[in-house]
Order: C-alpha cells, then sequence, then structure tokens
C-alpha cells in the first residue's frame, strides 16, 4: 500500500513534469544493502562526469528559466552547490541545456504550476551521473518520474533523478555511490514531452533551486532615494588673478667665499 501511495502521490505530483504544490510524500530511510557482485555492463566502464563551467539556456522564451546573459548562459551557474554534505554538481549530465528552472512555471494552455526542480535536457540523451558520494534510497520506476533514482548524501542532503531511459542495474537501496559516477541515461519516461533530466535537491528536508542555492548574489546598486526634475546649477569658478607665491626659502646655505691675500715679499 505504501508503494501505491508514493506512486500515486508521485503522479499528481509530475504532471508534464511541472509538481503542484502537494505535500511530497515523507522520505524513505536508506537501508545499507548487502554487498552483491558487480555485474559488467556500459555503466562499470563509463567515463566520469564532466565538470561544466557553463550552462545555457535550451531557448529564450522559458518562463522560470531565472536569470539569463546575453550569450544565453545562465548567470548564477557555478559548477557546484555548496550544501551541508559537501559541494554537488549543479548539472549531473555529459551535456545538457536548461529547459526549465525551479519554481512557478507558465503551461501551454494557461495558468502555471510549481517546478520542483530543473530540467536539463538533450534530444540526443547521455549519462547522467551522481552528484556526490552517498547511498541509493531508491532505484525503481515512479510513475510520473518514470525510471527514477535517490541518493542520500548525509547530513540532510539528497539528490533525485527523473525520467531516465534506464538506471545501472546494478544501483538499489543501500548500494554506495561516489561522486561523478555514471547511474544512468537520459530519457522521456514517465510524464515527459522531450528527452531531459528531472534534477531535484533537498536540503533538510526542504526542495531548493539546482540552480541558484549558494550562488552568490548578484550585484545591486545602491536605490535612488531622491529625485530631481531640474537640472541643478553649478557656481562659476572665479579666476585666480592673484600673483602665484614666492617660493619658500631655500634652507641650504652656503659658506662665505674665501678672501685670497697676496703674499709679502
Amino acid at each position: 500500500m505504501r508503494r501505491i501511495a508514493l506512486s500515486l502521490a508521485a503522479a499528481c505530483a509530475l504532471a508534464g513534469c511541472a509538481v503542484s504544490n502537494t505535500p511530497y510524500p515523507r522520505p524513505i530511510t536508506t537501508t545499507i544493502a548487502p554487498p552483491a557482485p558487480n555485474i559488467p555492463n556500459i555503466y562499470t566502464s563509463a567515463p566520469r562526469a564532466p565538470l561544466h563551467s557553463e550552462l545555457f539556456a535550451c531557448n529564450s522564451y522559458g518562463s522560470n528559466l531565472g536569470l539569463i546573459g546575453q550569450r544565453g548562459e545562465a548567470t548564477n551557474y557555478t559548477p557546484y552547490i555548496d550544501t551541508p554534505a559537501g559541494p554537488l554538481l549543479r548539472n549531473p549530465t555529459e551535456v545538457a541545456c536548461l529547459s526549465s528552472g525551479f519554481g512557478y512555471r507558465d503551461i501551454a494552455n494557461g495558468g502555471g504550476r510549481q517546478h520542483n526542480g530543473v530540467d536539463l535536457a538533450n534530444h540526443d540523451g547521455g549519462f547522467i551521473y551522481a552528484a556526490a558520494d552517498g547511498w541509493i534510497v531508491v532505484a525503481d520506476y515512479r510513475s510520473g518520474y518514470g525510471n527514477y533514482i535517490e541518493i542520500d548524501h548525509g547530513n540532510g542532503v539528497r539528490t533525485r533523478y527523473g525520467h531516465m531511459a534506464e538506471f545501472d542495474s546494478n544501483l538499489r537501496s543501500g548500494v554506495r555511490v561516489t561522486a561523478g559516477e555514471a547511474i544512468g541515461r537520459m530519457g522521456m519516461t514517465g510524464n515527459a514531452t522531450g528527452v531531459h533530466l528531472h534534477y531535484e535537491v533537498v536540503v533538510d528536508g526542504l526542495l531548493v533551486d539546482p540552480i541558484n542555492y549558494g550562488a552568490p548574489q548578484p550585484f545591486q546598486t545602491t536605490p535612488v532615494t531622491q529625485m530631481y526634475q531640474e537640472p541643478i546649477p553649478i557656481a562659476p569658478v572665479e579666476a585666480d588673478t592673484a600673483p602665484p607665491p614666492e617660493p619658500p626659502p631655500t634652507s641650504q646655505t652656503y659658506p662665505e667665499p674665501v678672501r685670497l691675500q697676496r703674499p709679502d715679499r
């Protein structure tokens, strides 16, 4: 019954990869799994996660992309999220662009919904990586999330990965993963309209913005507190007609000249 209830809650929360304000199900307690043989597959030999220095928006008309620069870059993006569990990757994909941000998102037929993560898209797919060291909490199919993985990084920090085409068959609850380890591939399972990763970050039980959480605040100028309707007159500068001051006397003195006397003959 618990699994059915969680599936129904996820289905309501992720309609079209946009969740409502419905309270999220209680977190699942991580159980440490006994060691199991590691079955060789594409994930055991996959390269480690690349470190992306920038993240670009897929388009310029998203309703909740946040601050986007002139080149289309997410201006608040940094490669790592600083959390109580240590640094997490902000973009745990092989390569992707930002198709939807965190927060209220407009939808095509009017209205809008709360989007509790970020969508990192690539129509060609690609690997998805563990954002940091941790233990698998869930590796299963979760209704609207599709193929879904949740990782516990300790100190109240968790990451969630949805809509994957598949995930490593060696992963199950309690299995330890390392930062940058390939865990699955990008897809569009569950309620998704394109190939992407739906990425969520939880800190102390609260869903936070994976792009802006812990990012430096943008520079703000001092607000204007007084307005002038007319130009401010400036008094003309009077010409200085006084003679220039005499240079100060030198402090160096010279001895009197020595007068030579002709000797007597």
